[in-house]
């Protein structure tokens, strides 16, 4: 009887083992459905694509330009409130054909008056986490944020990136009282 009691408990906890692993799938397969196939795609190892990003863009309604650079890399143009910035792509095809490792956001400022000074470029460095500036001297500033998108959702991911570059964007623009 002892070892008919132990086979019958250890039934109960593989049946309690499939059924909370079960559970944790669930709530991940029904938000797949809600919010669509998207969301379910990780981001493995061998990065994103950028056309991925650029149909995300789409559909959230922001223009998406899929185009190469000077080095032959793709990168996408859009604008937010009328300020163009560029995702550029880095690491591409080493891991895997058509998919980079890594993004940048990057947006350029010229022409400000009154010219921006290092310590107010230096000031947003020290305050912000997520996104840098940076000048080469020539009056030109950038404004930068580099992603590493692998081991995540894809939409979810890439729509807290855009989040915060939107939000960076404005408030850089602020800081450095630039009108377009």
């Amino acid at each position: 009887m002892r070892g008919s009691e132990r086979a019958r408990q250890r039934l109960r906890a593989i049946a309690w083992g499939a059924a909370a692993a079960l559970a944790l799938t669930l709530p991940v397969t029904a938000q797949a459905q809600i919010l669509g196939a998207d969301v379910a795609t990780t981001v493995d190892d061998k990065g994103v694509r950028p056309e991925d990003l650029a149909a995300l863009l789409k559909k959230w309604g922001y223009r998406a330009q899929l185009e190469l650079d000077k080095q032959g890399e793709p990168e996408i143009v859009s604008a937010l409130d009328g300020i163009n910035y560029v995702i550029f792509f880095y690491d591409c095809n080493k891991a895997a054909p058509g998919k980079c490792l890594s993004y940048q956001f990057w947006a350029g400022f010229r022409d400000l008056d009154p010219p921006i000074t290092l310590e107010k470029l230096n000031d947003w460095n020290e305050k912000q986490r997520w996104t840098m500036c940076s000048t080469e001297g020539t009056g030109r500033v950038r404004l930068k944020m580099s992603v590493n998108p692998r081991g995540t959702m894809l939409e979810q991911n890439f729509r807290n990136w855009f989040n915060w570059w939107e939000r960076s964007l404005a408030d850089f623009r602020k800081h450095i009282n630039f009108r377009n």
